[in-house]
């Protein structure tokens, strides 16, 4: 009799579809919460066309502007956690954007995977003849009235650490977006800006100069130039591209969309590929399930502490 039921459970076990051959039942919504035309939304409506080839999968992009991805992931969070709605935007959505609201928490999402890493740089017009903190900060000595453009509330507060650091007072501008700060830059609005990676032709053609990595290290186009940490200021400011959907998404569900895009982008002939490893050098950076959720939550632990640092 047990090796009858035995038997008959292998059996319902080999034929009973499972969550791990999950697909969906109609169109994901693939919900970009950056404008049309940056990085995010490139990356993003790329990455949507190169699932459909892969899977079959409709994927739906569409842009959700506004507030550091606020706007968007107010939006997600209430959406159903069965994996037809997703969100697309960077990290600081998630561990630094609930700071500034009343109704967000990073324990609202569920975190997928990530895709690629920023090249978060200080950077100035090459014309202005600053290569270094140091030259920008001799400009503000000197009486240069310093305008930094900035894309969100995390960015700004990092400028501010800045230039708290080098003994100089800035004028904040805000933009739309990481290209809103570099178009502030070259149209002569502002003279200092963050740049994450979009900054690339700009910098290759000589016509913006890093002043200095906002990263961990050094950024991959100026190998040579010191990090904020190099140069006695405690602040990094890069981010990640992350996939997310509302809390609730059941594991396998998580790990089957996961899946698919670690597969798109351990293929060196993905468009998706090539576009991050132009835009965001030198490799996707594929950081997953448990170990995503941890970084994000720790991520909005630092990020308390470097508010709280500001405000004294």
């Amino acid at each position: 009799m047990k090796r009858i039921l035995l038997g008959t459970a292998l059996a319902l076990f080999f034929v009973t579809p499972s969550l791990a051959d999950w697909k969906p039942d109609g169109p994901i919504r693939l919900w970009i919460g950056y404008g049309a035309g940056g990085g995010t939304d490139v990356q993003g409506r790329t990455l949507a066309k190169e699932i459909e080839v892969l899977r079959g999968w409709q994927v739906i992009p569409e842009n959700k502007a506004g507030d550091d991805g606020t706007v968007m992931s107010a939006q997600l969070k209430s959406a159903a956690p069965d994996g037809q709605t997703l969100g697309f935007a960077i990290t600081t959505t998630y561990d630094f954007a609930p700071m500034n609201s009343d109704n967000l928490s990073p324990e609202d999402f569920t975190y997928i995977t990530t895709t690629a890493g920023s090249q978060m740089a200080v950077l100035a017009r090459a014309e202005s003849g600053w290569t270094s903190l140091e030259d920008l900060k001799a400009a503000a000595d000197g009486g240069e009235q310093i305008v930094w453009a900035n894309w969100g509330t995390q960015v700004e507060a990092g400028a501010e650490i800045v230039a708290r650091s080098l003994g100089i007072n800035v004028n904040h501008l805000r933009t739309k977006g990481g290209r809103g700060a570099l178009n502030a830059l070259v149209s002569m609005d502002a003279n200092v800006a963050w740049g994450g990676g979009v900054q690339k032709p700009l910098v290759e053609a000589g016509q913006l100069n890093i002043l200095a990595s906002a990263e961990s290290g050094p950024v991959a186009l100026a190998p040579e130039t010191p990090t904020l940490k190099d140069k006695g200021i405690d602040l990094t400011l890069g981010y990640q591209y992350i996939i997310t959907a509302p809390a609730g998404l059941p594991d396998e569900i998580r790990d089957e969309i996961a899946s698919v895009v670690k597969e798109i982008l351990s293929d060196p002939d993905s468009e998706t590929r090539k576009f991050i490893e132009k835009q965001y050098p030198p490799a996707p950076i594929l950081t997953q399930g448990a170990e995503l959720r941890e970084q994000v939550l720790t991520g909005y632990v630092a990020n308390e502490k470097m508010m709280k640092e500001l405000q004294k």
